[in-house]
């Protein structure tokens, strides 16, 4: 079987839609740690757009996200900014720097003009798992959290995570197997407080396109 990075890279073609261009800002934050952001933001549009935060797949560095633009062009179509924080370090942003996302947050907010909301964090496969991470460290900064797919491994313990909404979904011939956890990942979190929506995508493998109508759906429940 194909190591998980390998198989990303190996279908980052097939899903690779139009080019959106980004803005390129470098934040230093925390103790002096520059993390650099691509940033998107819908045309046109005659409100502040909500802000979304994508979490690239891998260890985040820079060509994961530029490969992942798809996921950000699907967003910004339909009204939403999304930035994209680059790793400093070649490190995941669930290992080292969760901590600086509520600083991150606040910059972006201060730089841009955006719906003074709390924002999402969205990630696929490992970036997915990332987000959950993530938001874990800080459940009542975000909106909610949108991982297709993510997981979260048996040997991490959740804190309280305070009804963060969380929308998750594997494939059903998921290369690696992450839908046979589904079901015992759900009632992790939401013995931990989350608010879950969970489901398995017929027919779908590891990465999948966003099921928008659905999707809609949930994002609306949240206001």
């Amino acid at each position: 079987m194909a190591t998980l990075k390998t198989y990303i890279l190996s279908i980052i073609l097939t899903l690779s839609s139009s080019v959106l261009l980004a803005s390129e800002e470098t934040l230093i934050l925390g103790d002096n740690i520059p993390i650099k952001v691509l940033f998107f933001e819908p045309e046109g549009t005659s409100s502040p757009p909500p802000l979304a935060i994508m979490i690239a797949g891998g260890s985040s560095n820079e060509f994961m996200a530029r490969a992942q633009f798809w996921l950000g062009t699907e967003f910004v179509e339909r009204g939403w900014a999304i930035a994209v924080p680059i790793s400093p370090n070649g490190k995941r942003f669930s290992v080292e720097n969760a901590s600086l996302f509520p600083e991150l947050i606040e910059r972006l907010h201060n730089s841009h003009q955006l719906n003074a909301d709390k924002p999402i964090l969205v990630g696929i496969s490992s970036g997915g798992s990332a987000a959950i991470a993530i938001a874990a460290k800080n459940p009542t900064i975000y909106k909610g959290v949108i991982a297709t797919p993510g997981r979260i491994k048996h040997d991490v313990s959740l804190p309280d995570l305070k009804g963060l909404p969380i929308y998750l979904r594997v494939g059903e011939r998921d290369d690696f197997r992450w839908h046979r956890s589904l079901h015992s990942m759900v009632e992790r979190l939401l013995l931990a407080g989350a608010k879950v929506d969970a489901a398995i995508m017929p027919n779908q493998k590891h990465i999948f396109r966003l099921d928008w109508s659905n999707l809609e759906s949930w994002l609306e429940e949240l206001k």
